[in-house]
């Protein structure tokens, strides 16, 4: 199983064994995709395709890509912001899938992931609008079989 270390209002959390408090299963795959949909795309050079342009970034063709959040959010952008997420959700679980395929190679058939931080599946994507707030539901399936659900702003308008 892997971790990785806990972010509470956007600061990595004290408290556990050594200093840091750490997430692991569903809990670190929550944390993971709430990460990609804050972090902008292309600000990580390693990563270029890591987060998303909810708030501005690059986009896939190595153009700027103007944020689809801070104004009045209209029907036709709540369908961007869906396609967004989409495009995140099936972004980390090929993430996963490459590093499953090379953990397998690497350990002699063994991977690094407890099944319920795989995303096996996603479920639903809803994105409404309360108030001055465009909250994205997000239900996935993990490896283990267990039904998940995380709740998180994605605009302030």
């Amino acid at each position: 199983m892997s971790w990785s270390f806990q972010i509470r209002n956007g600061d990595l959390n004290w408290g556990g064994p050594g200093g840091f408090a750490t997430v692991s299963g569903r809990q670190k795959l929550i944390q993971d995709l709430r990460n990609w949909l804050t972090e902008p795309r292309g600000t990580d050079s390693f990563h270029p395709d890591y987060g998303s342009v909810l708030d501005g970034g690059i986009g896939p063709t190595g153009t700027e890509v103007d944020y689809l959040i801070g104004n009045v959010v209209s029907e036709e952008g709540m369908m961007q912001i869906e396609a967004e997420v989409r495009r995140i959700l099936a972004a980390y679980q090929q993430q996963q899938s490459d590093r499953l395929n090379n953990d397998i190679i690497k350990y002699s058939g063994k991977n690094t992931f407890g099944l319920d931080e795989i995303l096996l599946q996603v479920e639903d994507v809803t994105v409404e609008n309360y108030q001055d707030v465009v909250l994205v539901t997000v239900t996935l399936l993990t490896g283990s079989g267990n039904q998940i659900s995380f709740t998180s702003p994605v605009a302030s308008i």
